[in-house]
């Protein structure tokens, strides 16, 4: 109880927003850092320890279904005392504090509180032992409020900025709407299938949309489905080569669309081309067209051997959430 009396006290501060002498709100500025970038608010000592480093494991730690290591966040570390106007710029932000004013362990989160967009989460415990409780059991939740915060700016710059060949494709070829990135405009569409790439970057960002039969697919289901889509419509440059899935990597989640009308079932891993050294993270989003008697399915999958795909993997990702069924 106290939790939820706690988090609607922090929508009401939200929702009234700090004020100026005359009563007006303030104006707030634009956030500054950098894509997926993290400032992290707590003592430095304090995260040397077992309790900050149980934090620094969840925000620091990798992300599923990429070939390499790469963390989930790019954390700046700071002292509260230097929690300054310089760094409330972050978009963001995590507050972390032991002791035994707290009576117990709780997560808070602010949104927009010092400028726009930004997310602040407060995490605090009276002690280490209830602060790492706090942590394992709000694991998933802490990551899903900080990378939905970056969501939903790509998606407001894939607003302004997309490839129109994707958007008219998969409104002709399937009756949706999706918004990709504006490199992605070279389109080869197939039966109850196409694929986008950015040619112009050596196909480092791909699009494909195609359709399954209406049922419920178990991973290993949906594996071999893939890769028999895929074995027809991406082929390699010589015979007895296509793109399949590497099934040791293979992970999925259930949520919902942003906008929160429909379920999605999303699955991420890696990719090969069989018999070539090519290969690469991909996400899919599952959708039950059930109008249509279908599942329709979008993905996005990366080719960028001397890259980061931290990055191009979650823009892809994305552009995915951007998919709306008009019924």
């Amino acid at each position: 109880m106290k939790n939820i009396l706690f988090f609607l006290f922090l929508l009401l501060l939200i929702a009234c927003g700090p004020s100026g002498k005359d009563g007006k709100k303030t104006v707030k500025g634009k956030s500054q850092s950098a894509p997926y970038e993290l400032l992290v608010v707590a003592d430095k000592e304090w995260l040397k320890g077992s309790a900050g480093q149980a934090l620094l494991d969840v925000v620091e730690g990798p992300i599923i279904g990429l070939p390499q290591y790469e963390s989930q966040f790019r954390c700046t570390k700071i002292n509260r005392v230097g929690f300054n106007r310089r760094f409330k710029v972050y978009r963001n932000i995590v507050i972390a504090d032991v002791g035994k004013k707290y009576k117990e362990a709780e997560m808070g989160i602010a949104f927009d509180e010092y400028c726009k967009p930004q997310v602040i989460v407060y995490l605090s415990a009276p002690n280490d032992k209830e602060f790492i409780e706090l942590i394992a059991e709000r694991h998933d939740q802490l990551l899903d409020i900080l990378n939905q915060q970056e969501f939903t700016r790509e998606r407001g710059l894939l607003k302004k900025k997309y490839s129109g060949a994707v958007k008219r494709q998969a409104e002709k070829q399937f009756g949706v709407s999706i918004l990709v990135p504006q490199d992605i405009d070279d389109v080869k569409a197939g039966k109850d299938f196409f694929w986008a790439s950015s040619i112009k970057q050596e196909f480092k960002l791909n699009i494909c949309m195609y359709s399954l039969p209406l049922r419920n697919l178990s991973l290993d289901e949906f594996v071999a489905a893939r890769d028999s889509v895929m074995k027809i419509n991406i082929p390699g440059g010589k015979e007895g080569q296509w793109m399949e899935t590497d099934g040791r990597t293979v992970s999925y989640s259930v949520g919902q669309m942003p906008d929160g009308q429909r379920n999605v079932v999303q699955v991420r891993g890696l990719w090969d081309m069989r018999g070539d050294a090519m290969g690469g993270p991909f996400v899919a989003y599952l959708l039950e067209d059930a109008q249509n008697d279908r599942m329709l399915v979008a993905e996005g999958f990366v080719f960028a051997p001397d890259e980061k795909k931290r990055p191009l993997i979650r823009e892809l990702e994305a552009a995915l959430q951007t998919i709306t069924i008009d019924h």
